[in-house]
């Protein structure tokens, strides 16, 4: 189980039993308001009203975790996108390199021959 949940539990217990233990009626001034009131509702509605800003404040987080997760998330698949890009490219130099050699090889052949055939042309 979650810590948060377990610690909400205990708190929930504690206000309750505060709540029981203080029942009285009392006087409550709000504002030009002035009125009677049991102290367990008054100490149950501030309770709840904290849950209820605390659950806020929590979804705000999540929101804006959710972002990051979908930013970082789009900006991973532009980096597989683009290493996906450049393991082609290098593929496609390593076949250029390839090529290159395989020239390289035939004009040091043909080299090798003409070299050849001016040394006999000169021999005559």
């Amino acid at each position: 189980m979650r810590i948060g949940f377990i610690i909400s539990l205990v708190f929930a217990i504690i206000v309750t039993l505060f709540g029981i233990q203080n029942a009285a009626i009392i006087s409550v001034n709000f504002f030009i308001a002035k009125f009677q009131i049991s102290l367990a509702l008054i100490i149950f509605v501030s309770a709840i009203i904290g849950a209820i800003v605390v659950t806020l404040f929590g979804f705000k987080k999540e929101l804006k975790l959710s972002r990051g997760n979908t930013r970082l998330t789009k900006k991973f698949e532009n980096h597989e996108k683009e290493t996906l890009s450049l393991k082609m490219e290098n593929e496609n130099f390593k076949s250029k390199i390839e090529a290159l050699q395989t020239e390289i090889q035939a004009l040091e052949i043909k080299n090798k021959t003409l070299n050849d055939e001016i040394r006999r042309l000169n021999n005559i």
